[in-house]
């Protein structure tokens, strides 16, 4: 998970709930001509002892030996240029040069992992919605697998973030962002697409986080009390002047910091430990919103 803490009005997002099934088939995978072409690497790949395995049905994993053809739709990227990463790596370079839209790299193991996608789709408050979307895995400038969402399926890939030392957690392409699974490596060559970690060490490996995506507040904090994070006290319900922020407080939420008036309302949490912060993020403007994402940051 990067490191980084989120602001709190994430306004240029929109509900996840609005996406049409027209969507729902662009944001499907578009490596279907590299992963059809996997017996030639799958050989290869045998003899050097790697492996590229999937433990998910929502996403699979195959050796390739070329990158897949950027579709007609890529050169929408720069309708949602704020997503794209600028290319930090030969391999990111190469993945950009042949049209698509870098959204992410990263080492992991002896590998370079380079997300990127071939639609996107501005909606809403500045938001975006990101299809056709794969994370494609290179030893050295030669690329060696990918991983992609199946034709078949409704997943879909936008970005790749650091995970822990040495692993890596593929995000969606909703507008309203959710992990999808982890990618880490195997005995030390080869790697893995594994279900989401029950939790993440944080700050070196010391501070646990458990998965709290997707949950209700009202349990995610009891989740991050068991594992030792403290709420911080922003006030009680009396004196706030936004009415979300008096609910959740008057229910004992009082961790709560701001909420979002616009967009999809939003609402920011903050937890402690010794050695790190945390900033939790919901959506929804329900009375119980959802866990949309956290960010922590180490150091006491």
């Amino acid at each position: 998970m990067k490191q980084l803490l989120l602001p709190v009005a994430l306004a240029t997002l929109t509900l996840a709930s609005a996406c049409s099934s027209s969507t729902d088939d662009a944001k499907k995978g578009d490596a279907s001509q590299a992963a059809e072409e996997t017996a030639a690497a799958e050989d290869a790949a045998q003899e050097a002892g790697d492996s590229f395995k999937s433990n998910i049905a929502a996403v699979a994993f195959n050796p390739v030996t070329k990158l897949p053809k950027a579709p007609a739709s890529a050169s929408s990227q720069s309708e949602c240029d704020w997503l794209l990463k600028a290319p930090q790596s030969p391999a990111a370079r190469m993945v950009a040069k042949a049209g698509w839209g870098v959204t992410g790299e990263g080492r992991i193991g002896k590998y370079r992992a380079v997300s990127f996608a071939g639609s996107f789709e501005p909606a809403t408050s500045g938001s975006c919605e990101i299809g056709k979307g794969n994370v494609a895995i290179f030893d050295g400038e030669t690329i060696v697998a990918i991983a992609y969402a199946p034709s078949s399926g409704r997943q879909s890939i936008a970005k790749i973030l650091p995970f822990e030392e040495d692993s890596l957690r593929i995000w969606d392409g909703d507008i309203v962002p959710a992990p999808v699974a982890d990618i880490r490596v195997v005995d030390g060559k080869g790697l893995v697409i594994q279900k989401l970690a029950g939790k993440e060490m944080a700050c070196g490996g010391g501070t646990p986080i458990p998965n709290i995506y997707g949950m209700p507040i009202t349990r995610a904090r009891k989740a991050l009390a068991k594992a030792g994070w403290d709420a911080v006290g922003n006030g009680d319900a009396e004196g706030r002047e936004d009415s979300r922020e008096a609910d959740l407080a008057a229910k004992g939420v009082t961790e709560v910091a701001s909420c979002s008036g616009t967009g999809f309302g939003f609402c920011a949490f903050d937890y402690k430990r010794p050695e790190a912060a945390l900033a939790v993020t919901t959506v929804g403007d329900n009375e119980d919103p959802s866990v949309a994402d956290y960010a922590v940051r180490c150091g006491g």
